[in-house]
């Protein structure tokens, strides 16, 4: 207590000096040692003060009374996590701990980071796997999957391109056909192939070569139709695949036979075939050409396309063999691509031309017609 009443005494001795003379005051030792610097921080001694009278403070206050006195310094305490400092404050005898937020700095990653999106695009033949998908064990199975797949595509409205071939071969007609036909003179003057040029007629007349069509997804359409086959119609059926994957399944379709005939008092049509339950229809949509010309179709065309040469047909028939739908089918049931293929004969029985008297017998023609569906969007 003496060591600080001294210190006070000359501090305020050299400051009176100061003051008076205008000169620095000498330098002051402050103490060395930490107790005494730290018990020179905050002291509870009375103050020695002047008694004179402050006019800032009430007069009935004793000067002597023992006052506090707090100093606040902050310091340095040794920081305990990353990035965060602790400052003790000091006030009084209480403490009060602040903590800086801490500031975190992230480094941009050198490594770029992309994105890909995959685009699966199916190819013709190519086979997708669908976990607990469509499985074929029977022959029944494999033909319901047929049928099913084909109701997909009627009923959703699928999208998908379509193709009809005809292939003719040729034409066997009644001889005394071609020599009424057959204008002396000017037919070896025009140079005409009687039996050529009848049956060029007759090809054109039922739609000889190749059509295309397509039907958009969404649109209701009349080139393919609902599959009604039963085991009944067929002869067989074979089927290839795996649990889940592209099934191949083939029907085997028996020949079929239609006829027409005209009557007194209409026509008769006779026979069936059982290619027309299939999804066959309308060859383009035009309302004209069928996929499977039948009897009653094959004597309405020749009527109205051989007009020309007044045809009146009296007996059509028509035969179906060889007939045989080849379909794809996916694990999800959905018809990937469908061929159908059969050969077809024609007899035009009995038929009259230009308006005569007699008829004319067994004309006959042959072809191989290809059907196919491919390009599905569902």
């Amino acid at each position: 207590m003496k060591r600080i009443t001294v210190i006070l005494c000359v501090a305020l001795l050299l400051a009176g000096l100061t003051f008076a003379c205008g000169k620095d005051p000498a330098a002051v030792q402050l103490p060395t040692d930490p107790d005494d610097y730290w018990a020179s921080l905050t002291t509870t001694e009375p103050l020695e003060t002047e008694s004179e009278a402050d006019p800032e403070h009430p007069t009935d206050i004793d000067p002597l009374a023992p006052e506090t006195y707090t100093s606040i310094v902050y310091l340095p305490v040794t920081t305990t996590k990353p990035n965060t400092t602790t400052l003790a404050v000091l006030s009084g005898n209480a403490s009060t701990t602040t903590t800086k937020p801490a500031t975190t700095t992230t480094k941009a990653s050198t490594a770029s980071t992309s994105t890909t999106t995959t685009t699966t695009t199916t190819k013709a033949g190519a086979t997708q796997h669908y976990p607990g998908g469509l499985n074929i064990t029977s022959q029944d199975a494999a033909l319901s999957a047929f049928n099913a797949a084909v109701k997909r595509v009627v009923d959703n409205k699928a999208g998908f391109a379509k193709s009809h071939l005809i292939t003719y071969k040729d034409w066997a007609f009644d001889q005394a056909l071609l020599a009424d036909v057959t204008i002396p003179g000017l037919s070896s003057l025009l140079n005409i192939d009687t039996n050529k040029y009848l049956a060029d007629a007759l090809n054109s007349a039922l739609g000889k070569g190749i059509r295309s069509a397509t039907a958009s997804k969404g649109d209701s359409n009349s080139i393919i139709k609902n599959s009604a086959f039963t085991m009944g119609d067929l002869n067989s059926v074979t089927y290839t695949g795996t649990a889940g994957g592209d099934w191949i399944v083939t029907l085997h379709v028996k020949d079929g036979e239609t006829r027409q005939q005209k009557r007194f008092l209409g026509s008769r049509a006779t026979g069936n075939s059982p290619i027309d339950k299939g999804p066959l229809h309308q060859a383009v949509g035009d309302g004209n050409i069928y996929d499977h010309m039948d009897a009653d179709k094959i004597f309405h065309l020749v009527k109205s396309s051989l007009s020309f040469i007044n045809a009146d047909p009296i007996d059509i028939s028509e035969t179906t063999t060889q007939v045989r739908f080849v379909a794809r089918i996916d694990g999800q049931g959905r018809l990937l691509e469908l061929k159908a293929t059969y050969n077809q004969t024609i007899n035009l029985k009995e038929i009259r031309i230009l308006s005569g008297l007699d008829t004319y017998k067994d004309n006959t023609g042959s072809s191989t017609v290809t059907v196919t569906y491919d390009s599905f969007a569902y």
